[in-house]
């Protein structure tokens, strides 16, 4: 008697499939969000970043994310993508451990 069930496991390779695009589309995301942090972080670096924050500019913004301005916010955009990307790299190291 077979161990496997071939239609189980034919759903599975199906369900693996959808995840698999999913994960590709997630890592173009990754490295959209990097562009973006990239330039942000230059901003931020820049001296521009404090005399326009001190003069406070004036800057419409959707209320789904704080102002550029908010050292909070900063500092959690750093903090956050830091430990995602790690996250990311323990992901991709445990995948290859379980080959």
């Amino acid at each position: 008697m077979s161990q496997y069930d071939p239609q189980q496991l034919q759903q599975k390779f199906e369900r693996w499939c959808e995840l698999h695009r999913e994960q590709v589309e997630a890592q173009q995301r990754f490295v959209e969000a990097e562009a973006l942090y990239s330039e942000l972080q230059a901003y931020y670096q820049d001296p521009q970043w404090m005399t326009d924050r001190e003069e406070d500019k004036p800057i419409e913004y959707s209320g789904s994310a704080h102002s550029i301005f908010s050292e909070d916010a900063l500092w959690n955009m750093i903090t956050d993508r830091n430990e995602l990307a790690i996250q990311w790299m323990r992901l991709g190291l445990d995948a290859l451990d379980n080959k």
